[in-house]
């Protein structure tokens, strides 16, 4: 598995994003519209369509690079409408496997003789991890068993991080976040979670996003500091106080 700097997937990111803006001709602004980015930039589809599932598996989406789809599992519409944001996230962590690790170069190239593919590999995004699965192996019994084998397993942990930085990175621009927080930085849950509704991500995505940046840092009390060296001292003045 290829392994990609935090950085190298930050600046692709901010690079794709510039692109959808010179494409529209106006500067972006919370909420980022990564529908347009999929769709313009990266020149994928959305499709909402069953996505079998194990049993205790949740597979909440997947990429089918052939055709240039990311595919939402219907069975977990109820789900994204509860949880705001989820679906932002599953979208733009279909868009990091496509941007990041799909070699888009091959697509679309003649398949080995006797392995006809259909779809070619599908990008299934998982709550337990992301697998490939060779959908043309499902026709053949020892497929069967592979396929069993490859389900199994979950995304190269480098895998798994690159692609949640690079769907955080295009749903929360660094240099925006960076900006609003210079003009108000949030002291309470409440003004994080408007924040978060800003964006339309998840409380959870947001946190994490921040923290990554070096923006925020929540103490094991839950209070909210502007780093992990400020939230240190204010404990030094406590405990001396």
């Amino acid at each position: 598995m290829r392994y990609v700097r935090n950085e190298a997937v930050e600046l692709l990111a901010e690079a794709r994003l510039a692109e959808l803006e010179r494409a529209l001709g106006a500067a972006l602004g919370p909420p980022i519209p990564i529908d347009l980015l999929a769709e313009q930039v990266l020149g994928l589809d959305f499709l909402w369509e069953v996505i079998d599932e194990r049993p205790g598996e949740v597979v909440l989406g997947g990429l089918i690079p052939e055709r240039r789809l990311i595919v939402l599992n219907e069975r977990h519409h109820d789900l994204f409408l509860a949880k705001p944001g989820l679906e932002r996230s599953t979208k733009g962590h279909e868009m990091g496997h496509w941007d990041l690790f799909v070699d888009q170069s091959t697509l679309g190239q003649p398949g080995l003789p006797g392995l006809a593919l259909d779809h070619g590999f599908v990008q299934r995004g998982s709550l337990a991890g992301t697998v490939r699965v060779l959908q043309a192996l499902l026709r053949d019994p020892d497929g069967v068993e592979l396929v069993r084998d490859l389900t199994a397993r979950a995304d190269d942990p480098a895998e798994a991080r690159a692609v949640n930085r690079y769907a955080a990175a295009i749903s929360m621009p660094r240099a925006l976040l960076r900006a609003l927080l210079a003009e108000a930085r949030p002291t309470r849950w409440p003004e994080l979670y408007r924040l978060a509704e800003r964006f339309e991500v998840t409380i959870t995505a947001l946190k994490v996003r921040l923290e990554q940046l070096g923006l925020l840092h929540v103490s094991p009390d839950g209070r909210l500091h502007a780093s992990r060296a400020e939230a240190a001292g204010q404990l030094m003045l406590w405990e001396t106080g």
